[in-house]
């Protein structure tokens, strides 16, 4: 099967949750209420943070079993059974330390009213049961994709994704919306994945496979994932920081200016992501010139990809914007949107080092990166919000991303790939930009001048994928 194809299944897995989500919330905000839903928002959010105890292990289990592509069955299983015993073991960790601070929580940091308090303090055992249930999933996902069988990994992750947000609604519905039978309808729907995940991973892995502990396993597994937590805890802090900084210092409409924008940008991520994933198996077992090889051709995709996109949305953030959230905000909103989108388009050719350090069982040399770059941000962070405001935080993010790629890039390859291509066209960007005042204000005008635009950047983009690589990533 061929990466193309797997990126495309990728990105539906991702994708139909997202429409679903936006569907489902109305019908929740009417079943059981703005407050009653923004306390299920919070228990929700809660969880997820607490996903962090797998400690790495659906990543670790993917490059593990993705290098023993070869080897004999056995070898697999033994890698996923150890995988899998030892996320157990740390899942009921995270639920017992989810206990007390839900009740934290809930108990005396989350305003609202007595009975909602109640309800959500007696919902607090559900949520626990439900972290070693998601951990849990995470590592049978990983060894699938480890396995490339990324049509049966988002077939089923899209189904329990859609029992997770449909369920408490039907309960809601049918009960009432009570927090504890909503939270339990949530656990129930993720141990219907699980049961799903279960039995695919026990036809990939064949019969027994529960049963091949190997403690010498252990670990690699564990110092693997202990690195890739590292990066996803610190990871959303260098991402997140700005926002509260901007807050601090320049308010709440500052923050907005600034997140309408961030989260419009941040959607051409999904590509990437979709894509890295399905390189990581290749990747694991790829060595010197041929994973050379495989992350450029990646860089080569997403820049052909994207890069006409970014240039039709650099031109046409300003009207659109203004169309989306009002001319006042949009229009405030615009230049820090441009270099937003710089900022994710660099982001995006950033991941593909970042997979390959993975894929090549360095996900240290990541983690290693974040945190000797973390004070320098902060610093530069506070300088631009001083001398330049919400545009300066933008222009110090940017920086950073800049650096993340090139500093990424070069611990991963020596070398910058396809840095000349991606130099002019930043270059280009920045022509587009001094020439925009200059530039016909009408939206018809602006959307004939981004489309002239994506197609002046799209034949040299697609001519930089080689003809070969365009056809296996359709055809193997």
């Amino acid at each position: 099967m061929s990466i193309g194809r797997h990126t495309l299944y990728n990105l539906a897995g991702a994708a139909i949750p997202s429409l679903l989500a936006l569907v489902t919330v109305p019908a929740y905000l009417t079943l059981i209420g703005p407050e009653r839903y923004g306390v299920l928002a919070i228990a929700w959010l809660i969880l997820g943070y607490f996903g962090v105890f797998d400690l790495g292990l659906g990543k670790a289990t993917s490059q593990r079993i993705a290098t023993l592509r070869d080897a004999d069955a056995a070898a697999r299983a033994r890698a996923f059974s150890t995988a899998l015993v030892a996320n157990v073991m740390v899942g009921l960790i995270g639920a017992a330390l989810l206990w007390p601070a839900g009740w934290l929580m809930f108990a005396h940091e989350l305003r609202t009213t007595p009975a909602l308090r109640a309800e959500a303090l007696a919902a607090l055992p559900i949520l626990a049961a439900c972290v070693p249930v998601a951990t849990t999933l995470g590592v049978l996902s990983g060894a699938l994709v480890a396995r490339e069988r990324f049509g049966m990994v988002n077939r089923l992750s899209v189904t329990n994704t859609s029992l997770f947000q449909i369920l408490p609604l039907l309960v809601a519905w049918h009960w009432g919306p009570n927090l504890t039978g909503l939270l339990a309808a949530s656990v129930a729907a993720r141990l219907v994945g699980l049961v799903l995940f279960a039995r695919a991973c026990g036809r990939e892995f064949g019969a027994g496979w529960l049963a091949r502990f190997d403690r010498h396993e252990l670990g690699p597994l564990l110092r693997f994932g202990g690195w890739v937590t590292v990066t996803a805890v610190f990871g959303p802090i260098l991402v997140v920081i700005d926002r509260f900084a901007i807050g601090a210092w320049l308010g709440a409409y500052a923050v907005t200016v600034y997140m309408i924008p961030a989260q419009l940008t941040s959607r051409i991520l999904t590509v990437s992501a979709a894509l890295c994933t399905a390189l990581l198996p290749r990747l694991a077992v790829a060595r010197g010139d041929e994973a050379a090889q495989l992350a450029r051709d990646g860089v080569a995709v997403q820049f052909a990809l994207l890069t006409p996109a970014v240039a039709a949305a650099w031109i046409l953030m300003k009207p659109g914007l203004m169309l989306w959230v009002g001319a006042r905000l949009g229009a405030d909103a615009a230049p820090i949107g441009r270099l937003l989108l710089l900022t994710a388009w660099l982001q995006v050719f950033a991941s593909i080092a970042y997979t390959r350090l993975e894929a090549s069982g360095r996900p240290d040399l990541v983690s290693k990166v974040l945190l000797a770059e973390l004070p320098f941000y902060l610093v530069a962070l506070w300088f631009g919000l001083t001398r330049g405001g919400v545009l300066g935080a933008a222009w110090v993010y940017c920086g950073r991303m800049a650096v993340d790629l090139c500093v990424l890039d070069w611990v991963s390859a020596r070398r910058f790939d396809h840095a000349g291509p991606i130099v002019l066209a930043t270059a280009g960007f920045a022509a587009i930009e001094f020439a925009l005042p200059q530039l016909p204000s009408g939206l018809r005008w602006q959307v004939l001048l981004a489309l002239a635009a994506a197609a002046v950047y799209a034949v040299p983009a697609v001519r930089l994928v080689p003809a070969p690589v365009r056809a296996r990533m359709w055809h193997g």
